[in-house]
């Protein structure tokens, strides 16, 4: 209720950020409700601030309350996305309060969409890394088989060299890193559209 009362009036973003530090201090068991003063704060007519120093109390608030959700996004392209469309939203005093409502909404939207998004890179990647080792098992199968060809003319081949080469990875580690990019910004790109 404190940081409502000081965000509702003339308090600036360091006063408020103050009593946060206070309050994750003294009392880091106490929750606070951070949808309802989200909510308070963005439909108040009773500011009385200047525009800028509204936004930057909405922004700076709008980011403690999701920053926990915000971190725990699986990509950093994810985090910056979410951290650039807080510190681009366009809060705006008014009686009424509904278009800063739409933003905060719309943001949490995004982020819930990014949560919802990781099953399915996951499962995507997943998709790919066994694809990979498919491929190099055929292509073990291919190497074994031309072995067994030279074997037959007689040729000596160095078999734990042979199982040397065959263990170790698919090279998944390497193609994902180099595809997941794609994956995630197709997603981002897709969310800005919208």
């Amino acid at each position: 209720m404190m940081v409502e009362t000081i965000g509702r009036y003339y308090a600036p973003k360091e006063s408020i950020e103050n009593v946060l530090h206070v309050k994750q201090r003294l009392f880091p068991e106490q929750p606070i409700d951070w949808e309802y003063l989200l909510n308070e704060l963005a439909r108040s007519s009773r500011f009385h601030l200047s525009v800028d120093l509204f936004q930057e109390q909405m922004r700076f608030l709008f980011m403690c309350g999701i920053s926990e959700r915000m971190e725990a996004l699986a990509f950093k392209v994810w985090r910056d996305h979410i951290r650039h469309k807080i510190q681009t939203a366009d809060f705006i005093c008014t009686s009424n309060g509904e278009r800063n409502l739409v933003i905060l909404r719309r943001i949490q939207r995004r982020i819930a969409h990014f949560e919802d998004e990781l099953p399915k890179v996951k499962e995507v990647t997943t998709i790919l890394e066994l694809a990979l080792w498919k491929i190099k098992m055929t292509m073990h199968e291919n190497i074994h088989q031309e072995v067994m060809c030279s074997r037959q003319k007689k040729v000596i081949v160095d078999q734990s060299e042979f199982r040397r080469q065959s263990r170790g990875t698919c090279g998944a580690d390497v193609v994902i890193c180099h595809v997941l990019p794609y994956l995630i910004a197709v997603t981002v790109e897709n969310l800005s559209h919208t």
